[in-house]
């Protein structure tokens, strides 16, 4: 059991993203580094996250003024709803509870992708 939203938590994502041959297809050929963020919570961290090729390669936390090409951030609540399933992730971002930078070309390319990554988050078994 992990606490959600700590960096043990997103090291947990890795494992089940490379672990997962539907993300490991959908991103391949993606090449990117994201931020992943909880808005409302100091006591989380904001964390990195780089893909390469179908793999999550680094996940530590954000340091300090560093910039990624993406980020996808949210109120505590609104993670918590997406990773439980109670609402879709697409849905979160496209209603704005959610909020996602970066080219959204480039991520509706490889959306099928993070989905699943998103839909991998429930699987996790998590302490809220």
């Amino acid at each position: 059991m992990v606490k959600f939203l700590t960096l043990e938590y997103w090291v947990s994502v890795k494992e089940m993203a490379n672990e997962d041959e539907e993300f490991k297809k959908g991103a391949y050929g993606f090449i990117a580094t994201f931020t992943y963020k909880a808005t409302d919570r100091d006591d989380l961290p904001d964390v990195f996250m780089k893909f390469e090729d179908g793999a999550v390669t680094e996940v530590r936390d954000l340091n300090e003024g560093e910039k990624t090409e993406y980020t996808l951030q949210a109120p505590y609540d609104v993670w918590t709803q997406v990773s439980k399933g109670e609402l879709d992730g697409p849905t979160a971002i496209m209603t704005r509870q959610m909020v996602f930078l970066g080219s959204m070309g480039t991520i509706m390319r490889y959306g099928k992708a993070f989905k699943r990554l998103l839909d991998l988050m429930k699987d996790i078994q998590t302490e809220y």
